[in-house]
């Protein structure tokens, strides 16, 4: 994710850096401001994405094949 898509999407969600820090689960405010200047790895992009379109947490479920339970 880009440094501007980051930016677009902190507007989206109306949030401060504490709020994207703490929804994203990040050790400090001063992740997102690092995300902010030089963009974010996609797996938090896949995060910031499913926290936009409501998504809950991923569970596991017992019904789950066996190789995706890992």
């Amino acid at each position: 994710m880009a440094a501007e898509e980051w930016l677009a999407w902190q507007a989206h969600m109306g949030w401060s850096d504490a709020r994207c820090a703490r929804e994203l689960g990040l050790g400090s405010r001063n992740t997102v401001a690092s995300y902010r200047v030089h963009g974010a790895p996609r797996y938090i992009a896949l995060a910031c994405a499913a926290l936009a379109y409501g998504l809950p947490p991923w569970r596991v479920s017992a019904a789950d094949p066996p190789e995706r339970r890992r």
